[in-house]
């Protein structure tokens, strides 16, 4: 029996009626995102929500067994971006069959009362098939899928007050969680144990990359079964972590105009076979 698993990032959904009417905006790495926004990113992004809806339709037409979601929903975590655009995710992530999964990216969790906005807004998709191995951030996050496979999510992302600084580290407790949840003999037993998160596992640049990859890789290097999903970057890619056989994907961006992308996964016994979504004449497909 094979099971269908799609993967997808960075959708960035378009500021809604009203998002700036708070003193919330005022802060100052929100008001140098804002100039950001309107000179460099808002055409690329200005379509995302028929993207998101192309994605909704495609799953209607082609359903999967489960979604990962690596993150950035929105722009600058606003409360008002999250009362508009997290329904239209968790309308997404509903769509999968046996359950989904997510994780918030930076642009999630922007400034300092951003985490709180995230766990008000995206609860329904927080709880995990092993409460007790959740830490104080509220991860990591586990499902079952199916009878010989596993996913774990994780956070990387963070509030950075400094504008320049969009860089992510794994709390040192979810460090600990993870190396635990590694070594339980019912996840060593899986052919297959997904770990997702939002920022690259092995990117450590100081100013956009995991603060902390190494200290995270000598934690994944030693399990063989493991294979890696992560956004963040808005392009996708795949390519096998040096010196082993763990393979990593980056769904890139689902909504960046002309690079479309998403992952689209089938599990075959022990076999994994991927394929990349795209966006063509107005709809995804699977190439």
């Amino acid at each position: 029996m094979s099971l269908r698993i799609l993967h997808f990032s960075d959708v960035h959904l378009p500021f809604p009626p009203g998002a700036f009417r708070t003193p919330a905006i005022l802060h100052p790495k929100r008001m140098i995102a804002l100039l950001n926004f309107k000179f460099r990113r808002r055409t690329k992004y200005r379509d995302a929500i028929q993207k998101l809806n192309g994605l909704n339709q495609l799953l209607r037409n082609e359903p999967v067994d489960y979604i990962f979601y690596t993150g950035d929903t929105l722009n600058l975590g606003l409360e008002r971006e999250y009362t508009v655009g997290a329904p239209r995710m968790l309308e997404t992530l509903a769509l999968a069959k046996r359950g989904s999964l997510a994780v918030p990216g930076n642009h999630d969790i922007y400034t300092g009362a951003s985490p709180a906005l995230y766990g008000k807004y995206f609860a329904a998709c927080l709880h995990s098939d092993c409460p007790d191995a959740i830490t104080s951030t509220g991860f990591p996050l586990v499902r079952w899928v199916g009878d010989d496979a596993v996913a774990i999510a994780f956070n990387s992302a963070r509030p950075n007050f400094a504008f320049w600084n969009s860089s992510g580290r794994v709390p040192n407790q979810e460090l600990d969680a993870l190396q635990s949840l590694l070594a339980r003999p019912e996840i060593i037993s899986r052919k297959h144990v997904f770990l997702l998160t939002h920022y690259p596992f092995d990117e450590a640049n100081y100013l956009h990359g995991l603060r902390n990859a190494r200290a995270l890789l000598r934690i994944l290097r030693p399990h063989q079964n493991l294979v890696l999903l992560h956004g963040h970057n808005h392009r996708p890619f795949t390519y096998f972590l040096p010196e082993t056989s763990i393979p990593l994907y980056c769904a890139g961006s689902l909504s960046k105009a002309g690079g479309e992308s998403f992952w689209h996964f089938e599990l075959v016994g022990d076999t994994l076979n991927a394929r990349r979504g795209v966006w063509k004449n107005a709809r995804f497909i699977l190439v």
